[in-house]
């Protein structure tokens, strides 16, 4: 009993030792809060008995009072730091692959032309098996992309797995600058010769210029009369990027975007003229579209200079500006509110984090005026939706199996390839072969949608994954939403 008294006074005894003779309300001083942090730091040092990384300690301490700010404000260790700079210079350092993970199997999806990869001979469908000496079954897609990559010049070391092949098979590879573009996909469309499609996965660096290149390409030598720009999947990026994309279809001197905070205030306008401003335009967003895609989205929608289509955007108005810290690290700080030229705020209220980030989940978010925030389109329609049979055929990885499997057998595949009868009987075929088990009433009822995606796979695989777009876009309910506004807007022109 001594010893139990000994013990709980001891510690009222510490207790008390540390809270100040004199309490005062200091939430907001600076100083003393950071005294406070300093305190508890060499309390940690000094007497904790166990074994500490101190930066990893103190990289979780920052993590921690920065969501205590707003969703928006986040620290960047030094991977999170070096990806960043790779999206918004558009390079990075690598073997030069596309990979996916279906299952358990890392799958190259593509070795991009002239990679390192490429070169050694790195084919479509090879299964990455082991990163230096790591066998990837358990690894992540994101750790994965991370061992791949690394400092010019340095070696990776990886077997990969070929069908056909008994044995896995060693590639020693030296790592080279790899461009990784903004733009996914600019391609004219299949049905319509004179409307052209492109797709922006981020606002880097390097988007204004691939934009420009794209859209002289397509209005020259292929004649597009009329533009689809589909921001659908783009959570944003660089604030400039998406101002100098603006830029390229509103009149000199329109207003593009302001921003607002302690210290800074600035408004951004058009700066030149180009060729495009009087383009027939349509944007493409969804729920997932935000920051730069907002802006840029309502930019040109509250200037009456585009439609756009789809589902209300993600509702992101906070400009973050990146300080380079010590410990070889950054912090991404919101420093401002961007306001569009309508002197709309986009941001969501998230004083609720739980409800901030299950926007995807609300039916009713795209028509609730209550909630605030976000682009709503100016013609509302959804994506189709896969059902869990797709789902599974994809996350399986069924589709590109089967795809790869088909065009090694049959080298006369042509570009207007159909999924027809016989197809569909090879494919049930290839899932019995694999012992892969489904419904067939369910079958049946997506029939359309597992045709569509095997050809779409097909056309890739035997040609290229813009080939392979096309294919998506014949089908694509918002796409088609699209070029019906374009061929309007082209028929007044006539």
């Amino acid at each position: 009993m001594k010893k139990i008294f000994f013990s709980v006074f001891l510690s009222l005894a510490v207790t008390c030792f540390l809270i100040p003779a004199e309490e005062k309300d200091y939430n907001n001083d600076w100083e003393y809060q950071l005294r406070k942090y300093a305190g508890i730091y060499s309390l940690i040092k000094n007497y904790y008995p166990g074994e500490m990384d101190v930066e990893k300690l103190i990289f979780a301490s920052i993590e921690g009072f920065l969501k205590e700010l707003d969703p928006h404000s986040y620290f960047l260790d030094p991977l999170s730091m070096r990806s960043m700079n790779e999206d918004q210079q558009g390079n990075y350092y690598g073997i030069g692959t596309r990979i996916t993970k279906y299952e358990d199997r890392l799958t190259v999806v593509a070795p991009l032309e002239g990679s390192p990869a490429y070169k050694l001979g790195i084919l479509v469908g090879d299964v990455v098996v082991e990163i230096d000496g790591q066998d990837t079954k358990d690894m992540s897609l994101d750790d994965a992309m991370k061992k791949l990559r690394g400092a010019k010049g340095t070696y990776v070391n990886i077997k990969i797995k070929r069908e056909g092949v008994e044995k896995p098979i060693p590639f020693r590879i030296k790592r080279a600058e790899i461009p990784l573009d903004s733009i996914s996909y600019a391609v004219i469309h299949p049905l319509h010769p004179h409307i052209g499609y492109i797709s922006i996965r981020t606002f880097g660096g390097t988007t204004a210029e691939e934009l420009k290149k794209s859209l002289d390409e397509m209005t020259n030598r292929q004649q597009m009369q009329a533009l689809i720009l589909d921001l659908r999947w783009n959570v944003g990026g660089s604030l400039f990027s998406a101002i100098d994309t603006a830029d390229f279809f509103l009149k000199k001197g329109t207003p593009i975007v302001s921003i607002k905070g302690r210290n800074i205030k600035q408004d951004f306008v058009a700066k030149k003229n180009n060729r495009y401003e009087h383009l027939p335009l349509v944007i493409l967003i969804n729920r997932v579209s935000a920051s730069a895609s907002e802006i840029l989205a309502a930019a040109v929608q509250d200037n009456r200079r585009a439609v756009v289509i789809g589902t209300r955007s993600w509702g992101k108005g906070l400009v973050q500006t990146v300080y380079k810290l010590s410990l070889n690290s950054s912090v991404a700080l919101t420093t401002a509110k961007y306001y569009t030229p309508a002197n709309r705020c986009l941001q969501r209220d998230f004083s609720k984090l739980d409800d901030y980030f299950s926007i995807l989940t609300k039916e009713d978010y795209d028509f609730n005026d209550s909630i605030e925030g976000g682009v709503t389109p100016d013609i509302f329609i959804k994506s189709g939706t896969n059902s869990d049979l797709i789902v599974d055929f994809i996350s399986k990885g069924i589709f590109f199996r089967f795809s790869r499997k088909l065009v090694d057998n049959n080298k006369r595949i042509a570009g207007d390839f159909k999924a027809d009868e016989q197809v569909i009987k090879q494919f049930k075929h290839f899932l019995k072969e694999n012992k892969f088990e489904y419904e067939n009433d369910q079958f049946v009822r997506d029939l359309a949608a597992i045709q569509n995606r095997i050809e779409r796979e097909v056309i890739s695989n035997k040609f290229s994954i813009s080939e392979g777009v096309k294919v998506f876009l014949e089908v694509d309910p918002v796409s088609r939403k699209a070029v019906e506004v374009l061929k309007k807007e082209l028929d007044k022109g006539k």
